[in-house]
């Protein structure tokens, strides 16, 4: 398998190169190659019989809002000082991220309850259901919705969009087992026009007119949509627009020209930030195996501007990994500020000993770390709302993985902060 190795929740997998999901689905809250597209499914996890026969529906029928079960917080672990768990059961540990509106943050329960949603800062979890969920599943959100690719074994898999109000799901695109091989989609994002897929390709599909194209060659391994757009990574940033012909969609965000990684959307969609390896000793690192420095970089999607937020290279390189952006502030992980080798170049070191928190207040400069807590992994992928960041923590004592909330505010935190010289917001 031509895959990638990552980190995540403190713990090393290995990751096909369609798999990963970065916390990626947006919005406010309130037929590719060798598969087929249209056929529509009648609740959360139905099974299309995958011939194309049926046309593409944009209306939806149902209108009486489900009585989704819920789970109130009262077994959760303590995650830890200024921390909470923000989805009240464990979620999955292997590759899936969690999604995350400015309203919503959700995951996929590890034991089988299906998709586990909660509003932002609220203590109770409601559990969708899912039927025939015998392989991992992937999901976007934007608004009341929800997308996601689905394996039911080799070859076998389709693409939904689902209501979250009403459980009433659509099939986007199928595929099937062709010669025992395991032709697989595992990326999807959606925004109030399309949803966006992976099949061999990179695709859409219009939410109205049930249109689909194939946007670009290629795979991602995260992925987001904002308004208009969608934000691949890969090794590189690129956006594609939906809006223009086939295979014509896809440019690059930011041409730094040497490896960019871990990238996000905000809550809004807004803004978008990675970790970009430009600034020396940063160029020649590459995905796997080698990795030097590593600068904060994000880009707004309102004034079509790019900036640089952290300035270590080229004098004293800190690695840096998974960053989230949103509400003025940018939060990642990196080693601790008395860490005997800052910089690590093995992959391993970079990510492992990355486990201070850190951020970067976009309005002052001002940049503070958190070198006395170790909330026990790298949060992996982050969204951030306000003054508090989602990401996923591993629990020792259950050997489960959960969706936690830190407040940045907490008083206990003894944050270490300087100014950023020259930054002008």
């Amino acid at each position: 398998m031509n895959g990638a190795s990552r980190w995540l929740g403190g713990a090393l997998v290995v990751v096909a190169p369609f798999l990963v999901l970065g916390g990626c689905p947006g919005g406010e809250d309130g037929g590719g190659a060798g598969g087929t597209g249209g056929a529509a499914g009648d609740a959360a996890g139905d099974v299309a019989d995958g011939d194309g026969a049926e046309p593409w529906d944009p209306v939806w029928h149902e209108t009486k809002p489900k009585d989704w079960p819920t789970v109130g917080p009262e077994k959760n672990p303590n995650c830890g000082p200024g921390c909470r768990v923000a989805l009240n059961v464990p979620i999955s540990s292997t590759v899936d991220i969690p999604g995350y509106t400015t309203g919503r943050v959700m995951g996929l329960s590890s034991n089988g309850q299906g998709v586990a949603l909660s509003l932002v800062g609220e203590s109770t979890t409601s559990l969708v259901p899912r039927k025939n969920d015998t392989g991992h599943i992937q999901l976007g959100m934007w608004g009341d919705y929800m997308s996601s690719a689905r394996s039911f074994g080799i070859g076998d898999g389709q693409i939904e969009l689902t209501s979250l109000l009403t459980g009433e799901t659509k099939v986007v695109f199928r595929w099937e087992p062709v010669d025992g091989s395991a032709d697989g989609s595992e990326l999807t994002a959606l925004n109030d026009k399309y949803v966006f897929y992976t099949f061999k390709g990179i695709h859409s599909r219009n939410r109205q007119t049930g249109e689909q194209k194939w946007l670009a060659f290629g795979s991602c391994y995260s992925v987001c949509a904002t308004e208009s757009l969608l934000v691949c990574e890969n090794g590189k940033i690129y956006v594609l627009d939906p809006e223009l012909p086939e295979m014509k969609a896809k440019k690059k965000l930011d041409d730094g020209k040497e490896l960019q990684v871990d990238g996000s959307c905000a809550a809004d969609r807004k803004q978008y930030a990675w970790i970009d390896y430009r600034d020396p000793p940063g160029p020649g690192s590459n995905f796997d195996f080698t990795r030097k420095g590593g600068e904060v970089y994000f880009h707004d999607f309102t004034t079509k501007k790019t900036r640089r937020g952290t300035f270590d290279s080229p004098d004293k390189p800190r690695a840096k990994v998974y960053p989230g952006i949103g509400d003025g502030l940018v939060v990642w992980n990196e080693p601790p500020l008395g860490a005997a080798d800052p910089s690590p170049e093995d992959w391993g070191s970079y990510y492992g000993g990355s486990t201070a928190l850190a951020t970067l207040d976009l309005a002052t400069g001002k940049r503070c770390q958190l070198p006395d807590v170790n909330f026990g992994s790298t949060l992996a992928y982050k969204s951030v709302h306000g003054r508090h960041v989602y990401g996923r923590w591993f629990d020792k004592k259950t050997v489960k993985t959960y969706l936690v909330d830190i407040d940045l505010d907490y008083p206990g935190f003894n944050w270490q902060c300087q100014d950023t010289p020259g930054w002008v917001q």
